[in-house]
């Protein structure tokens, strides 16, 4: 009795308020990623009600370092932009962005407070699966339509319902490398390398984790982001490489399989899976790496223009909110026929720089680097679940290569996915404050 109630008591820490959260995101991200002002707001507000539920409940003591600094800045720019008159303007985004500090310390939380941290990574994958299946199923049927409306671009590329491929593709990036440290973790419990065997283990050990890699690895082919395939693949690799070579040539817990066969066997399954999949995407993703140098031009075009927009007001920038007024402002007969259809800088640097300026974005960067060091500090001391904590910070480092050339951190259901891996970073690295390292790196 006493254990089906621990039980119990365990599940109920998961559902609330982990997997509530969970499945507001996956909401936020259905609903053409939140990007309107009145979804903004409303799924904000939800975060906010949830979070706010949450620390009345667990009786938080003090919230995140990181957190405190973020709403900190936020207020002093909030109170900028009401003497500066542009609140009204800068509204939906303050919204979002706040929001994203609820989502960072409802996942932080439960992941200091839950035992289980595969749980909860593993609860993660299955909504990042049930996504990508809706996503690859409603692509294969009707790439046209979404929710039974036209698409009003990328309609020969898998978008699910960002609407933008881009987005997709760091989304399903993300879900991959997620899924790959799942994948990472069950290897070390390989009893052999007969390919029966293997396959039963890892299905055995990692089921959630490889349904989510192989349908996340062919929904981001067939969104045919060039630098998403591209960035996501060079990540996967140095997750791969740094996991294995963290052991140190030690054998696996349970087979002593060597590091060397283990590292060969990967870099063969990916590299067999990868061009299976490509031949599967047909010419989808191949022809888009033939307008390389029309887009790299355009591209050039765009970043000087925002440069400029930018110089123009360094300090504190144009204000939340105010891309659209200051694309119409630059545009010109010269640089027309590509700004015209801009919604964004696709590059989260020039966006930021050109909406706060210098000191918004180096605020920005230093609130990403105190969530960064807390997480590289918990991978220094922790005994358990380095895998995950790896795979956070090389999920930022592709979330952050992507965001140089496209723009899905502007877009709240996708960047209050990334926050939440954040927070889970940030959990799992301080829960085990207490279980520091005196042996080799584990998974």
């Amino acid at each position: 009795m006493i254990v089906k109630f621990a039980c119990m008591k365990e599940f109920a820490r998961l559902i609330f308020p982990y997997g509530l959260l969970l499945f507001l995101l996956a909401g936020a991200s259905m609903f053409f990623g939140a990007d309107t002002p009145m979804t903004g707001f409303m799924f904000s507000g939800l975060l906010l009600a949830l979070a706010g539920v949450a620390l009345i409940i667990g009786r938080a003591a003090k919230l995140p370092m990181a957190i405190v600094a973020g709403l900190a800045l936020l207020a002093l720019f909030i109170i900028y932009d009401i003497v500066a008159g542009r609140l009204a303007l800068a509204g939906p985004d303050y919204a979002v962005l706040i929001a994203a500090c609820a989502v960072f310390v409802l996942s932080e939380m439960s992941a200091r407070k839950f035992s289980d941290t595969s749980r909860m990574w593993q609860l993660m994958l299955a909504v990042f699966l049930l996504i990508g299946l809706w996503a690859f199923i409603d692509f294969a049927v009707n790439p046209e339509f979404i929710h039974g409306r036209p698409r009003p671009y990328h309609q020969d590329r898998l978008s699910a319902a960002f609407l933008s491929a881009n987005t997709a593709a760091t989304f399903f990036g993300v879900a991959m490398l997620a899924a790959a440290a799942t994948i990472l973790r069950a290897l070390t419990k390989i009893v052999s390398l007969h390919p029966i065997t293997l396959i039963e283990s890892l299905f055995r050990h990692a089921t959630i984790g490889v349904m989510t890699f192989m349908f996340a690895a062919v929904c981001l082919l067939l969104t045919a982001s060039r630098a998403g395939l591209a960035f996501s693949f060079i990540c996967l690799m140095i997750l791969c490489a740094w996991d294995f070579f963290a052991r140190r040539g030690r054998a696996s817990e349970v087979s002593g399989m060597s590091t060397k066969w283990t590292i060969a066997l990967v870099v063969g399954v990916v590299v067999v899976l990868g061009a299976l999949f490509w031949v599967i995407s047909g010419d989808v993703a191949g022809a888009r790496y033939a307008d390389l140098d029309e887009d790299a031009n355009n591209r050039f075009v765009m970043y000087s223009a925002y440069w400029e927009a930018a110089s123009e007001k360094p300090l504190m920038g144009h204000g939340l909110g105010s891309f659209s007024t200051v694309n119409n402002m630059i545009m010109t007969a010269d640089n027309a026929h590509i700004l015209a259809t801009q919604g964004a800088a696709h590059n989260i640097a020039l966006q930021w720089l050109v909406q706060t300026g210098w000191v918004g974005t180096i605020a920005m960067l230093s609130v990403l680097a105190l969530i960064i060091r807390t997480i590289a500090q918990g991978l220094a001391q922790r005994r358990r679940y380095k895998t995950y904590l790896r795979a956070t910070l090389i999920i930022s480092l592709f979330v952050l290569f992507h965001g140089l050339v496209d723009y899905a951190l502007e877009i709240p259901g996708f960047m209050w996915w990334f926050v939440c891996i954040l927070g889970l970073g940030a959990g799992i690295a301080q829960g085990s404050a207490r279980t520091v390292s005196q042996a080799p790196s584990g998974s």
